[in-house]
């Protein structure tokens, strides 16, 4: 079921006709063919007028299309109807629903609605047109003539596959998600494109010892409820089996990562009705109460790993937005088990699956993840704590380091859920839990971020190396020697993730100066005092969810901005509009921007010292110390526009000036892609930008500059 259609205000059309704005945002990067079959017009239409708009000629090889959809779809969520879209990525209804759905919530990043579009459709030019597409492309032009042939193209990534390093993985588990993993349906398709030896040789080398990746059991397994689903299932289990074996050479493991038993839209349940459970929004649970429920998640693990003999293991999470038990999510209305208590429901889906691994005979570990056994879904401690006892001994139990962690910015006192590394854990209820785990004879783990987090994600790590070994020296004091380094961002093979493998090692011996010198050379003293500001800088960070998931930092110099009323609220890590009340709470926006400011000062400061020390511009610490600049200047000034513009006729010449700041920020960041493919990319989001994004914003900027030109 597609999101709903829902009518919003639009954003304003930079480019003299919006078939102009789909040619730009998507020649290149999907087929000629298809852009042609949007739009109603031929092929060589669609070349000479990119031509016209200052693109040069372009070939389009497929890339986007396979692994940069998600990117598209975001590109053209606001500008096609659903019809025009499924013409644009050749796909059907379902392939896209499937998507939205299970490629790590896209459907909600987008909103949960899809924006009323009108159809878009090629007409020959007027001669205002022409005049003004001429203007664009004399901007446009030469940002793409200094791109050049040699410029850092999208995707290229890995092709270099380097010999294993040092680091031996004797102690510790260690594991990450695939730097270019998909977050949907992995196995249907060919492993080496999205995890190549390159890649997995770098993981070895930065002693990394686990890989995980979304599992869906309905088409790993067969699927009584809908054997369609599962139809091909015997296919991607044996691509996962040459993973697992590609793995092993460079010393991995694969670990599935699962939500299980999914939810099933009601229609579907046919003559299993009376296993229906929680209802919500068209679809319900498989009730876990039910003899039948458990027999199905029981039979399922045991047939894929009595196949799958060499798996890692198994990582749950039992308590998310995946509609999955009745007791996903507080508040449960199922007539069966709603009065039970929710701790009951989570220890026996692990309990069931960690049976099932038993009986298998597989060595596979089952390692439970606690997130959402927590205050914010609605658990008290005592149920939290209940929750461990009630888990079979032989599961491995994982939490979120940093959760619940009290943390003051700005004199504003507030509470981390996840997602931080510019607040170093761990928690106490999080130290409670795992030592009492411990005592309890379970292996435990520590989930933290190591190089990026929600914080910054299109970044491949931030260079903040000290406060990671400062989290690390806190886990240590607890016994935790295990640790899931990153959500589906943070899995480029970064020399923070060598750090942690090395420190886990000997923590005793283990010197943060040897290392910088180990690990840096001749630039070893420039880094680590860089570094020392980059990490008083981070700790000004305004953390709180809503900034973390709405505020510009994420798109960064992307966002477009309008110096009208949006009318829309932001969405999750996708778009941001101009609500900056919903990125800013808790903090006054007063104290939100003086938080930046500090920030932005630190890190200047920082840069500064590797720009005046390191000449290489491709010295990567120094591009991606560049790169988070950007992003949080970015959501300084757009956060300041933002409040501003309301006022607008009063503040005419500071708007000016925040466009002016932008306007270089951006050609900076523009600049840096360029340089660097990596930058922008995220695993579950594909490129949050590309050259032509920034460049559109470029566009945009000169637009509202002229507006305001004439108001004054």
């Amino acid at each position: 079921m597609l999101p709903n259609i829902q009518r919003v205000k639009m954003p304003e059309n930079i480019f003299p006709t919006k078939w102009q704005t789909v040619i730009f945002r998507n020649y290149g990067l999907v087929s000629l063919q298809n852009i042609a079959t949007v739009l109603g017009c031929d092929t060589k239409v669609v070349e000479r007028e990119a031509l016209r708009l200052g693109l040069p000629k372009t070939e389009c090889d497929g890339v986007w299309e396979k692994k940069g959809y998600i990117t598209i779809i975001r590109n053209n969520w606001f500008l096609l109807p659903y019809s025009q879209l499924l013409k644009l990525l050749n796909i059907t209804e379902e392939k896209l629903d499937y998507i939205l759905l299970n490629d790590d919530f896209l459907g909600v990043k987008l909103g949960n609605f899809k924006p009323e579009c009108d159809e878009v459709v090629y007409a020959p030019l007027t001669k205002e047109q022409e005049a003004k597409t001429k203007l664009i492309a004399d901007m446009v032009y030469p940002y793409q003539v200094k791109k050049g042939e040699n410029f850092a193209k999208p995707f290229d990534f890995f092709k270099t596959q380097f010999t294993k390093g040092e680091i031996k993985n004797a102690k510790g588990t260690r594991i990450v998600h695939g730097y270019l993993s998909p977050c949907g349906d992995a196995f249907a398709e060919d492993s080496e494109k999205y995890m190549p030896d390159g890649l997995l040789s770098e993981y070895a080398r930065q002693g990394v010892n686990g890989v995980w990746l979304h599992g869906l059991l309905s088409v790993l397994s067969p699927y009584p409820f809908d054997e369609k689903a599962s139809a091909g299932y015997k296919e991607r289990r044996a691509e996962m089996k040459k993973l697992i074996a590609r793995l092993k050479k460079y010393g991995l493991k694969l670990y599935l990562y699962l939500n299980e038993p999914r939810a099933l839209p009601i229609e579907k349940f046919g003559k299993y009705t009376s296993l229906m459970g929680r209802k919500e929004n068209g679809y319900a649970a498989l009730c876990f109460e039910h003899k039948e429920t458990r027999e199905y998640l029981y039979n399922a693990v045991k047939d894929l790993l009595t196949d799958v003999t060499d798996l890692g293991g198994i990582m749950t999470i039992t308590m998310s937005e995946n509609f999955t038990h009745c007791h996903y999510v507080p508040n449960n209305n199922c007539p069966i088990c709603k009065d039970k208590p929710p701790q009951n429901t989570t220890a026996a889906v692990n309990n069931v699956i960690q049976k099932a691994i038993k009986d298998s005979g597989s060595n596979a570990e089952l390692i439970a993840n606690l997130w959402g056994w927590s205050g914010f879904m609605g658990w008290t401690e005592d149920q939290t704590l209940d929750g461990v006892e009630k888990l079979d001994k032989e599961v491995s139990v994982l939490c979120v380091s940093e959760y619940d962690l009290p943390i003051e910015k700005g004199g504003v006192k507030s509470r981390i859920i996840d997602y931080s590394i510019s607040n170093p854990g761990p928690s106490e209820i999080t130290k409670k839990t795992l030592q009492k785990a411990s005592k309890l004879g379970h292996r435990v783990y520590a989930k933290i971020q190591v190089n990026n987090s929600w914080e910054c994600s299109a970044v491949p790590y931030l260079p903040v190396f000290d406060l990671i070994y400062e989290h690390l020296q806190n886990l240590t004091k607890i016994g935790v020697k295990d640790y899931m380094l990153t959500w589906t961002l943070g899995g480029y093979p970064s020399p923070m993730l060598g750090m942690v493998a090395e420190y886990v090692q000997d923590e005793n011996n283990f010197s943060l100066d040897s290392w910088y010198e180990k690990t840096y050379g001749q630039y070893h003293k420039t880094v680590k005092k860089a570094v020392k500001y980059f990490c008083d800088a981070f700790k000004e960070y305004p953390f709180s969810i809503d900034a973390l998931y709405f505020s510009p930092n994420t798109l960064g110099c992307a966002n477009f901005w309008s110096l009208e009323a949006e009318e829309k609220t932001s969405f999750m890590v996708c778009y941001t509009f101009d609500d900056y009340e919903t990125w800013t709470k808790p903090y006054p926006i007063e104290i939100y921007l003086s938080q930046y400011e500090e920030l932005l000062k630190k890190w200047e400061m920082g840069y500064k010292i590797l720009d005046e020390n390191i000449e290489e511009n491709d010295f990567e610490l120094k591009q991606f110390a560049k790169v988070a600049y950007t992003h949080f200047k970015s959501n300084y000034l757009q956060t300041k526009f933002s409040y501003l513009k309301r006022e607008k006729q009063q503040q005419v010449e500071e708007l000016k000036q925040l466009l002016e700041k932008e306007k270089a920020n951006t050609k900076q960041l523009l600049e840096l892609v360029y340089q660097n493919a990596y930058i922008g990319f995220e695993a579950s989001n594909h490129y949050f930008y590309t050259d032509r994004s920034l460049l559109e914003k470029l566009l945009v900027i000169k637009q509202l500059e002229e507006i305001l030109s004439l108001m004054q």
